[in-house]
């Protein structure tokens, strides 16, 4: 079997990587406790389960459209005009995940070496889709000491660098939970204003899960004049607990929608009928749910926090999403309590797996090889339990 040369240009996603060996060292009767999956932690309200069996009961059975049922086009167009967007029906799409979502419009906007501007730490999978799709990512590196934000400045020599195509940006951020403040998304937002060629991705699935305000500031509630080339990308999977249903939408341009639904029918042809509904109750929902949720997420940050503090590792403060980011560079050197010497990120988090059952994922999936990621969105005790055994396995390198 010959292999494409693309898959050299590529790699297994570290988290679901991860995730596969915790979920393997579970299996054989370990006490693993999994901090390394973007879980949100919560389900949907009931409604969204009622949609989705009303959905069973009606079912016809049939191809359905591939931009989306009417009821839940109409839906998103709602969710969106509730932030101050008006989208017209041929401006949206629904697609398979936010993930899926962002892996066609890759497919339809990128030409083999067009360069798109990524700010790091980045989600992991942006580069690699980038490559796939022919493109090559050019990366913005924002360290620790600048609490993981790019500046104006960094963005504005990448791009006066020429040939960037497309930028994307991710508010709040994964992997590091950081949010950029209304002023500094305006700031980007001048720059932006001055490259008139680049294409702008908005990766907003984590923009209401934030803990200063109700919803993270927006490039277009300050420079309207970007929304001709705004990609605007959107998701079920972590507002409303709904990640493995696979519901993510677009929002821009009506001929890159157009482009987008041509691939969708060579492709999945449609987002299940069953998916489609329950996200159409999920995006009728209002926010009340989210309350609760974020107060839950802040108690948890706060004892990530602690834990880290604790440890000596260094965290920039994360006011969203539900991820911490801490350095772990001060470790490497350094041998464990089992005699495993740690040398970089990918040693740290698998000697933390093997010898003390906590995953975390390698920073450097990130764009940070000095970093772990923490999910620590998941059950409270098993957190507290897990940071505990964080903090003991620190503490015994020497």
């Amino acid at each position: 079997m010959q292999r494409a040369a693309r898959m050299n240009a590529v790699k297994e996603s570290a988290i679901i990587k991860v995730a596969g060996l915790a979920r393997a060292l579970k299996a054989e009767g370990k006490p693993v406790i999994g901090l390394s999956i973007g879980v949100p932690g919560f389900k949907p309200p009931m409604a969204v389960y009622d949609a989705a069996r009303a959905a069973v009961d009606q079912d016809s059975g049939d191809y359905l459209p591939g931009r989306g049922a009417a009821g839940l086009v109409t839906a998103f167009r709602d969710f969106l005009a509730r932030r101050g967007f008006e989208y017209a029906e041929a401006e949206v799409a629904a697609q398979v995940g936010g993930k899926g979502a962002l892996f066609n419009i890759f497919l339809a906007t990128l030409n083999e070496g067009d360069k798109v501007a990524i700010p790091a730490p980045y989600w992991a999978s942006y580069p690699d889709m980038v490559k796939l799709a022919g493109g090559e990512p050019v990366i913005m590196r924002a360290p620790a000491t600048q609490d993981y934000k790019i500046s104006p400045d960094q963005l504005r020599d990448v791009l006066a660098a020429g040939d960037v195509k497309m930028f994307i940006f991710n508010n709040p951020s994964n992997p590091t939970g950081m949010l950029y403040t209304p002023d500094e998304v305006a700031a980007l937002a001048e720059v932006l204003l001055d490259f008139p060629e680049v294409m702008i991705i908005s990766d907003d699935i984590y923009d209401k899960l934030v803990f200063v305000g109700e919803v993270a500031g927006h490039l277009l509630h300050t420079a309207p004049a970007l929304r001709d080339r705004m990609i605007m990308v959107q998701s079920i999977s972590k507002t409303y607990g709904m990640p493995g249903w696979r519901a993510g939408f677009v929002a821009g341009p009506k001929s890159l929608i157009s482009d987008l639904l041509t691939l969708t029918s060579q492709s999945f042809t449609n987002v299940p009928g069953v998916v489609m509904a329950a996200a159409e109750a999920a995006l009728r929902l209002d926010d009340s749910h989210l309350v609760v949720q974020k107060a839950r997420l802040l108690a948890q940050r706060d004892m990530t926090l602690a834990a880290l503090r604790e440890a000596g590792l260094p965290c920039p403060m994360p006011e969203g999403a539900f991820y911490a980011f801490p350095q772990v560079r001060g470790c490497f050197g350094k041998t464990t309590a089992a005699g495993t010497v740690i040398k970089s990120d990918e040693d740290f988090c698998t000697a933390l797996l093997n010898e003390a059952f906590v995953a975390v994922v390698p920073g450097g999936a990130f764009g940070d090889d000095g970093a772990i990621r923490i999910s620590y969105a998941g059950n409270a005790e098993e957190l507290k339990e897990a940071l505990a055994r964080l903090v003991v396995f620190v503490g015994d390198l020497r």
